[in-house]
């Protein structure tokens, strides 16, 4: 654009900027408000991170020796929600120091270099090759930029430059244009830390003569790139190379060439002054090389890379920087590894009782550092598997959190992990830099996260969110500060001063010194969730009295749709106890309860975040979490289509299209796999047994998926019928009637049928027998009233649950067709098998103590809350061989070995315990304060040993007192 609409921004001001020509390329360029100097190559606004401009000068301005450059950094604004991005300027020192880039010249001949792809035309009629590169003399250093920091190729339908491509670097011992230069010439990328290039002094044998570029033959300028914190270095010197016979055949070869091609320059009787110059620089480098090679000064290959990749010896820092050596060692370097076959987090809320338990297994972690803080501080992390069980009672998903099993796992182990320290599934590596003089912290790091599977209902997310409020809580308590803001706030705060804010965010970030953290390389990998939600469903009495009413009234306010989204505590809350009271609330209140199911029921939906990749980024703790939270959000906004065609309530489409995708790779794949293996083998059965392979994947895939999508459709209608009855009862009976295909006992055609047939009599029924009993009801709570809303409730259900049987006969069908068609594929559906890592704490005793985990009180408690006692807490139990002997806060309870109920006595009428022992015979015998029917008073209870029969005896007689 012209310079009419450039933007003039003094030291320290910040101004907006507007695209003045939107018909132009979006890059932007830069230059000083002084007179003399060009405009930067232009540079890309969308590319966070930093980069070098270089500023040079018009050509009418004869000092070309003065070269400046300008950083660049683009970052996300702080505040924006990532859509704000700020631009910051700051010119480098032309030294280099603290530069991004830095060119050291550590030998005695003249470097010329420029950036790779943009070389003059050798071709024009300018004859003046030095300002076509830039030099380095002997002994110097300056700061390194980039004439072109976005190729002009993206503009040509052609990708745009990678950032590698961008740092490549073309250097040589002569004029890039000149014969000599383009012999010399080798490219470099500073992007690459210990990449090395080998300049050959003998190829300027047209200034040097053939008898001294011979002598040069065993030298090079050896360019090593290194760092220096925050800054790339390339740094050369001089190193001592073997001769070879081909590279006195070479340059013999290289002065008979004839005739010199016309773009390169060639010696001539007019030798322009500084080209007679530089030849001049050339034979005194030359003859200084020498003394040293005679000496044996020249260090040779590996020694001469040690010292360019230090920093030490002949490449130590000159003037003031050279005062900054270290007189003390090279300090002392530790190491440490731990490695941990697991842990495992139980999570307990205020009732208490415990919600879930996070394990993580096969742990490696390791650590790197130098004491004096010499080189580099190194972590790494690997974690081989991490899970999450939902411990929250009647959870559709036992394990709420876990990595994805792979196509190839053997579903025959589904207690088998797919991970391991070997394939991890979490691996997170951090390279931490000393700390620079500048006070810059340098880092480089790496996330790898395989993929995961996540299965959640809303009940427990909102019981772990309780928890996470509740240890909130005690936090501020322990902590006793005031200006803490939570997510449970309830504080009035007046209007802010909007305006005010922005410039303040603006102006904190604003200076580039003030950024604390430098990142060479942030990687972290691309992933993908399957996410899995499923509706509540609904408490057992018994389960009610364990949970306590909180967590009860948090289930039942779920399952009805009272959820408050930025209301109350926490990001989501419920409205618990609410009763619909009026016509109209009885009506919104079925609307929120269908709209909720439908909108949080979802069956593998396909989650694919992208990685990231940051180089150069100098920045704050603020601003790169500003970045990766916009990143992944515009991940997760990309993915909205994906996760409304995954929802139940309109069959889960995309599962369907994923089924027959399968299904249509397997028809195509296989056949291919099987004609290979023919050929191989020279047997032609091969090739039939893939079409058959083939052909039924397609199969069972087509009619599976279509099964499986039909079946969320009916199951949703019935489901919403319910909630249309007005019958609470019944819904919360229907709803504990576990589904078919979470029953693995007979899943196929011919038990789905039977099921629904099942549930098609038990709708009629209920239909029929509601028009008696609902008005029946009513009038004994309501009188009249209740009797007239009895009579509406029952008419009402004997339309609408038969039509809810029947739908359900048609669920389980079509359920059952489903699980009868994928029961030939032993991958099917590996990710449900999964199991928990332990079962449910034990808490002891009416307090619920909290006692070290014990499997077999577990499981015990476990059976207990599955029994008559489960509305009351665990207190002990008594392994029999061949029975059970539970022991609740009130009751006791014996078990068979089939899980038959042998006796059930209420402590309070029990008087004492005894042990008999006779003849092989073991027992315990129990005397009651009333005696029985049969006249008897007392209750015998055998033993298989003595050793048991004291046991349960000691126990008896503990609970008793």
């Amino acid at each position: 654009s012209p310079d009419t609409s450039r933007i003039l921004i003094k030291r320290g001001e910040i101004a907006p900027f507007y695209w003045a020509d939107g018909n132009l390329p979006e890059l932007v360029c830069a230059r000083p408000n002084e007179d003399g100097f060009k405009w930067s190559g232009g540079f890309d606004l969308c590319t966070l991170g930093m980069l070098p401009l270089r500023l040079r000068l018009l050509d009418s301005v004869n000092d070309n020796s003065i070269l400046s450059s300008l950083r660049v950094n683009v970052e996300i604004q702080p505040g924006t929600g990532g859509i704000g991005t700020m631009i910051s300027l700051r010119d480098e020192d032309p030294s280099g120091e603290g530069s991004l880039f830095r060119i050291e010249n550590h030998s005695p001949f003249q470097v010329y270099y420029s950036q790779d792809g943009i070389l003059a035309n050798p071709t024009s009629s300018e004859r003046d090759f030095s300002k076509s590169c830039d030099v380095i003399n002997p002994g110097g250093r300056t700061s390194y930029s980039l004439d072109v920091p976005w190729r002009q190729g993206k503009y040509e339908d052609r990708s745009p430059a990678s950032h590698q491509d961008l740092l490549l670097v073309r250097c040589a011992l002569a004029p890039l244009g000149t014969r000599e230069g383009a012999e010399s010439t080798k490219v470099i990328c500073f992007d690459r830390v210990g990449e090395v290039i080998r300049l050959s002094p003998s190829k300027l044998s047209t200034t040097l003569g053939s008898f001294v570029a011979a002598e040069l033959l065993g030298v090079r300028v050896l360019g090593l790139v290194a760092t220096d914190g925050p800054t790339r270095v390339l740094r050369f010197i001089l190193m001592q190379k073997e001769v070879t016979p081909s590279s006195v055949i070479g340059n013999a070869m290289r002065e008979t060439i004839y005739p010199v091609p016309s773009f390169i320059s060639t010696e001539s009787s007019s030798i322009p002054q500084d080209e007679q110059s530089r030849h001049e620089r050339v034979l005194s480098a030359a003859s200084e090389t020498s003394r040293l090679l005679n000496t044996g000064r020249i260090l040779n290959e590996f020694a001469a890379t040690r010292e360019a990749f230090f920093g030490i010896g002949g490449c130590k820092s000159s003037g003031q920087y050279e005062q900054r050596k270290c007189s003390y060692g090279v300090g002392d370097e530790f190491s440490c590894k731990l490695v941990f076959s697991g842990f495992i987090f139980s999570i307990i809320d205020s009732s208490p009782s415990e919600l879930a338990v996070l394990s993580l297994h096969d742990i490696e972690a390791f650590a790197s550092w130098n004491t004096l803080g010499k080189d580099y501080a190194k972590t790494k992390l690997t974690v081989g598997w991490i899970q999450l069980d939902n411990h929250c009672p009647n959870a559709p998903y036992p394990v709420a959190f876990s990595p994805s099993r792979g196509k190839n796992f053997d579903g025959n182990d589904i207690h088998g992990k797919p991970f391991s320290l070997k394939i991890p599934f979490l691996e997170v590596q951090v390279d931490v830099a000393p700390r620079h003089r500048t006070g810059i912290r340098v880092l480089s790091a790496a996330v790898i996260m395989r993929n995961l599977s996540i299965f959640l209902d809303l009940a427990f997310i909102m019981r772990v969110q309780r928890f996470l409020l509740g240890v909130q809580d005690n936090l501020i308590g322990a902590i006793g500060g005031t200006n803490w803001n939570f997510i449970d706030s309830q504080e009035v705060w007046e209007h802010p001063d909007i305006e005010g804010l922005i410039r303040q965010k603006i102006a904190r970030g604003k200076d580039i010194g003030m950024k604390t953290i430098f990142i060479q390389r942030l990687s972290i990998m691309p992933c993908s969730v399957r996410l899995s939600v499923a509706p509540v469903r609904t408490l057992t009495k018994y389960q009610e009295q364990f949970e306590g009413k909180e967590s009860s009234a948090i289930h039942a306010a779920v399952r009805k749709g009272d959820l408050l989204v930025g209301e109350g505590s926490g990001v989501i809350g419920v409205k618990l106890g609410s009763k619909n009271r009026t016509a109209l609330a009885v009506v919104r209140g079925m609307m929120k309860s269908i709209l909720v199911d439908a909108l949080l029921r979802c069956d593998g939906a396909s989650l694919n975040f992208e990685g990231v990749a940051l180089w150069n980024h100098l920045s704050n703790k603020e601003q790169l979490t500003t970045y990766l939270g916009a990143h992944y959000l515009a991940s997760l906004i990309s993915n909205v289509p994906a996760l409304l065609g995954s929802l139940a309530a309109f069959g889960n489409p995309v599962g369907l299209i994923r089924d027959l995708g399968d299904g249509m790779s397997d028809f195509v794949n296989e056949p291919m796999k099987g004609f290979k293996k023919s050929i191989q083998e020279m047997d032609p059965s091969f090739v039939m047994s893939g079409v058959a392979r083939g052909t039924g994947s397609l199969a069972r895939h087509t009619l599976g998926g279509v099964a499986d999508s039909a079946a969320m459709l009916t199951e949703t209608a019935a489901k919403n019928m319910a909630v249309l009855t007005l019958d609470r009862k019944y819904a919360q009976r229907r709803d504990r009637v576990m589904r078919l295909k979470n029953n693995r006992t007979r899943a196929d055609f011919v038990g789905g049928f039977e099921s629904g047939l099942l549930k098609l009599v038990h709708g009629i029924l209920e239909g029929v027998t509601g028009v008696v009993s609902k008005p029946i009801r009513g009038a004994e709570r309501n009188g009249v009233e209740g009797f007239a809303k009895g009579v509406g409730k029952g008419l009402l259900g004997l339309l609408v649950k038969p039509v809810i049987g029947a739908t359900d006969a048609i669920t389980d069908t079509l359920i059952g067709v489903k699980e009868s068609v994928d029961g030939m594929n032993p991958q099917h559906d590996i990710e449900t098998l999964q199991t928990q890592v332990r079962p449910r704490r034990a808490l002891y005793g009416v307090d619920r103590a909290i006692r070290n985990y014990r499997l077999d009180d577990a499981t015990a408690a476990t059976i207990q809350a599955r029994s008559r006692l489960g509305g009351e807490e665990y207190l002990s139990h008594v392994d029999m061989t061949q029975n059970v002997a539970l022991m609740s806060v009130r009751k006791l309870l014996i078990f068979s070995g089939n899980g038959e109920e042998v006796l059930l006595l209420p402590y309070k009428m029990i008087t004492k315990v005894e042990t008999h022992e006779g003849a092989d015979r073991y027992s315990v015998k129990i005397y009651l304060k009333e005696p029985k029917p049969d006249g008897t008073d007392y209750e015998e209870v055998m033993c298989p040993n003595l050793e048991i029969a004291d046991l349960l005896q000691k126990e008896l007689s503990n609970v008793l007192s």
